[in-house]
């Protein structure tokens, strides 16, 4: 969170958190009052989804699985939408990232397990849309 965050959300002047954040840079006691010291230590953090199945793995399969989906003409928006991560994490799973959360990784094996059989275009996808995705993993897997 930056400084401005901070002061937005618990409501202080935005100069008074940089001062409290340099002081905490320093090693130096700041001295601050227990309403403002309420203040910040009372926000609360952004909720961040834990993953079910926790560690990295591997993930040759996962960018298998992927790369499988797009020669059939998912998109990676589309993806993304269903895996609950961006499409640019799907395409750096599919195309370079070395390691992934578990909890990914086994959701894109059931993914691939659901959707591989399905036309894209009977799911709403656009043809022109499945056309490119099919054209550009035909170019990825020739480059490879």
């Amino acid at each position: 969170m930056s400084a401005q965050d901070i002061a937005d959300r618990a409501g202080l002047s935005v100069t008074l958190v940089r001062r409290l954040l340099r002081a905490l840079e320093q090693d130096q006691a700041a001295n601050i009052a227990r309403t403002t010291a309420d203040a910040v230590l009372g926000i609360p953090f952004p909720a961040r989804r834990e993953p079910k199945a926790p560690g990295l793995t591997s993930s040759a399969e996962a960018s298998r699985l992927l790369a499988d989906l797009a020669r059939a003409g998912w998109p990676a928006p589309a993806l993304g939408q269903r895996l609950d991560v961006s499409p640019a994490t799907v395409a750096e799973v599919r195309d370079k990232r070395p390691r992934l959360q578990l909890d990914l990784a086994l959701r894109i094996r059931r993914l691939h397990r659901e959707l591989i059989a399905l036309d894209p275009i009977s799911q709403g996808i656009r043809p022109a849309d499945a056309a490119r995705t099919r054209a550009a993993a035909a170019r990825r897997t020739t480059h490879s």
